[in-house]
């Protein structure tokens, strides 16, 4: 199987590396993001099958909407790709990877030959942990990926691809 995993465009918090506070849900991604994910979506349009998936926070939703038009792929939103909820103790790193595991799981029953994801930091470097190294460490949650950069996993795999 192969993944495609990236991140949701540029927002004004990722952009000036602040905290999203209040707009932890709602956070939009800025004009500048729109044709880094069209480069995206281009690399990915001979690439997807049925089996895609986001975050539903706002940011990814806009992110996967891009995409959607290039490829005429829908992706389909998964609470379970949801920002990690650690930083504001509403959930334990084993919690998260609890959530991405059963994530992964589920998509793995259908056997499909690829996958896409749109989520964040956070949970991104915990699905790449879980798919290359069947475990998640706090290190490994330092190693997400910036927007605009596709991660390829196939098989043992891993190849990252930047369009910034």
């Amino acid at each position: 199987m192969t993944y495609y995993i990236f991140r949701h465009g540029e927002t004004f918090f990722t952009k000036n590396d602040v905290p999203y506070g209040d707009n932890y849900e709602t956070a939009e991604i800025i004009p500048e993001a729109i044709p880094v994910i069209e480069k995206i979506g281009n690399y990915l349009n001979d690439k997807l099958e049925n089996n895609n998936y986001t975050s539903p926070f706002k940011r990814s939703l806009q992110t996967v909407e891009i995409v959607e038009k290039i490829t005429g792929k829908k992706f389909i939103p998964d609470v379970r790709l949801s920002e990690e909820r650690v930083s504001h103790a509403k959930e334990t790193l084993a919690q998260m990877e609890e959530r991405l595991r059963s994530f992964l799981n589920d998509v793995k029953k259908g056997n499909p030959e690829s996958v896409a994801i749109c989520s964040h930091g956070w949970p991104i470097a915990a699905l790449i942990s879980i798919i290359t190294k069947d475990r998640v460490t706090k290190f490994d949650l330092s190693c997400y990926p910036k927007c605009g950069v596709l991660t390829v996993i196939e098989g043992t795999s891993l190849k990252t691809l930047d369009f910034n």
